[in-house]
């Protein structure tokens, strides 16, 4: 792995720990030494990277870091009001109440001319979804942005269950259901895994071994595969 990429990885960990993470940890999610963290930072900043360091705790990536100037066209705002118009119906409460304060933000900022545009927009986005528990899709979600393995209890199309070990990577959201993209330890291999089908689950503390980005893009390169196989 060369140099810049191991820089990009360290930062886009940094970016998903709300709250100061540990060398150490850093150093096991890498797979790389202590030292190397500590190396790796001091770079980080030296490009002006704000990462604050706290004695026994570790370090944090500031919130203020890189944001760029809200410069929204009335497409944008339209866009934008749509997407979160959807993600309001979601079956995802945290979601749900995400949405709501999102868009409350977007409006305390924007110009005038633009919060009226925002507010008189008649853009919505209508969708039907099948009933889950939106509680167990708030695990699944919290499962893929901590990378840990899942445990499952799964019914099939002829409601056969089985329990499977899976590591999450991916949600997609499609039509009238969610849909979880995982490598199943029982199948040793990628499996898709309908919300509303999963009967109990329960989140461990264990990382699974690769990141949830190569796995995605793995995943893809064997769907985009498969998919010019079939057409063929």
């Amino acid at each position: 792995m060369s140099r810049s990429i191991r820089l990009l990885n360290l930062l886009q960990l940094l970016r998903e720990y709300r709250y100061p993470v540990t060398a150490k940890v850093l150093a096991e999610r890498l797979r790389i030494s202590q030292r190397s963290v500590y190396r790796d930072i001091e770079s980080l900043r030296e490009q002006g990277v704000s990462i604050d360091a706290a004695a026994g705790l570790g370090f944090q990536l500031k919130e203020n870091f890189l944001l760029p100037p809200m410069t929204l066209n009335e497409t944008e705002i339209e866009a934008i009001f749509l997407a979160l118009n959807w993600l309001s119906e979601i079956p995802d409460q945290a979601l749900k109440s995400a949405s709501t304060s999102v868009l409350a933000k977007l409006n305390a900022v924007l110009p005038t001319h633009c919060q009226h545009l925002l507010q008189q927009t008649t853009l919505r986005s209508i969708q039907t979804w099948l009933p889950v528990d939106e509680q167990l899709v708030e695990q699944v979600r919290i499962a893929i942005r901590q990378q840990v393995k899942i445990m499952v209890d799964y019914a099939d199309e002829q409601q056969r269950v089985s329990s499977r070990v899976l590591w999450p990577f991916a949600l997609g959201y499609f039509n009238d259901r969610i849909v979880l993209a995982a490598w199943c330890e029982l199948r040793n291999g990628f499996r898709h895994f309908r919300i509303d089908r999963i009967q109990q689950l329960s989140l461990s503390q264990e990382l699974y071994p690769h990141f949830k980005q190569q796995l995605f893009q793995q995943w893809w390169r064997q769907e985009v595969c498969h998919s010019t196989t079939d057409k063929n």
